[in-house]
């Protein structure tokens, strides 16, 4: 087969990663692979994996000129499968694909757009806008889970459209011994000036409106008002960069947190695992998800771990997480005391329950082969 993936995105992010696991795994099966993407660290990483790289940038929200040298790419390279991301790339790619006669689209928007953080008239027009392009010219929607299924379908996606294929993780990436994991622990905390008994609350992710950061902070403080911090030194990491990283900062200062809770910025994929390793607890506050990759991240790693109720996170986190009521401070703040009670009480630091979950459910190869036999089947092998 001969497959293009779409998207207008090239930052380090949930979506831009999850691209780069299927270009890797198309390759591997003998596939031939082509990216449009603008340039960035990501099509850096899609080239490694193997993939021909076109960047390009849409500039309009329909935007004639990519879309008819779009077109005139499928046609010349002889494209079986366009598997286009996120609003502005699926709108644009549909009307490329309907130009050029591909055989078959393949659409996804990974977080429902009614669950974006943006004002209501505009999610009106986007989910409207959405909905049209892909009811017309898709041969099928993805959705990552069951209850994104059905948030879609509550948009006005045709059900029959919609296809679910949840994520997968490469878990040999997280497969290290207890000694390397101490070590990694050790660099961070020094790196980051955090005593080496000091209880480290971490999370993972992009800092923009939906992942909720400002509720933990804000619950991280509350959380340090009770007796048992006197007791112990806390320190709350948040791992990733984005927009909202100076008003995150000045939150810390404005709650006089500064030197216990550190915000990363921008990482190195590499040293995801050595955050990990430095988490003695993780907090997943998100108030809007597609799936949550961190999330089976940190569960594979057997790290004890809390999140959002939101009906994503409780359908991928399953019984081997603990869930707060979304974006209620004070309930993040209780749960973070409850986790702590239980690590510090019962001793648990990795939980091999949580690891055996994801192998179970989230394997690399399970997701792979799921799209394998979807592109299969629409091509009619």
């Amino acid at each position: 087969m001969k497959i293009l993936y779409v998207l207008n995105s090239a930052r380090y992010g949930g979506m831009e990663w999850h691209v780069s696991d299927l270009v890797r795994g198309m390759v591997s099966n003998g596939n031939e692979v082509f990216v449009w993407c603008p340039n960035g660290e990501m099509s850096e990483v899609y080239k490694r994996a193997g993939a021909k790289v076109t960047e390009r940038s849409i500039t309009k929200d329909i935007d004639r000129k990519y879309i008819k040298d779009l077109s005139l790419f499928i046609k010349e390279n002889g494209i079986d499968i366009v598997h286009s991301h996120e609003l502005k790339a699926v709108c644009n790619a549909l009307r490329a694909g309907k130009k050029s006669g591909v055989k078959v689209s393949v659409t996804h928007t990974h977080t429902p757009i009614s669950q974006w953080e943006i004002g209501k008239f505009k999610k009106y027009l986007n989910i409207k806008f959405y909905s049209h392009f892909v009811n017309k010219y898709s041969s099928v929607e993805i959705a990552l889970t069951e209850s994104t299924k059905r948030v879609k379908v509550k948009e006005g996606i045709k059900e029959n459209k919609i296809v679910v294929i949840p994520n997968g993780i490469d878990t040999t990436k997280f497969d290290i011994t207890p000694n390397l994991r101490a070590a990694y622990q050790d660099e961070i905390k020094k790196r980051y000036q955090i005593p080496k008994t000091a209880f480290v609350f971490g999370t993972l992710g992009r800092l923009t409106e939906e992942k909720g950061i400002d509720s933990l902070i804000k619950a991280f403080e509350n959380f340090t008002k009770l007796e048992l911090f006197h007791k112990r030194d806390f320190y709350l990491m948040i791992v990733g960069g984005g927009r909202l990283e100076e008003e995150l900062r000045s939150l810390i200062e404005e709650l006089n947190l500064d030197g216990k809770v550190i915000i990363t910025g921008y990482f190195d994929e590499a040293e995801k695992v050595k955050y990990y390793s430095t988490f003695d607890a993780f907090v997943f506050p998100s108030l809007a998800e597609g799936f949550g990759i961190v999330l089976i991240e940190a569960l594979y790693m057997g790290i004890p771990t809390i999140c959002s109720d939101i009906e994503v996170l409780t359908e991928v986190g399953g019984g081997v997480a603990e869930y707060f009521e979304r974006g209620n401070v004070n309930d993040i703040a209780n749960k973070m005391t409850t986790i702590y009670k239980k690590v510090a009480e019962e001793g648990i630091t990795v939980s091999e329950k949580s690891r055996l979950w994801v192998e179970k459910e989230y394997s690399m190869q399970k997701f792979i082969s799921n799209y394998l036999n979807l592109y299969k089947k629409l091509l009619g092998e």
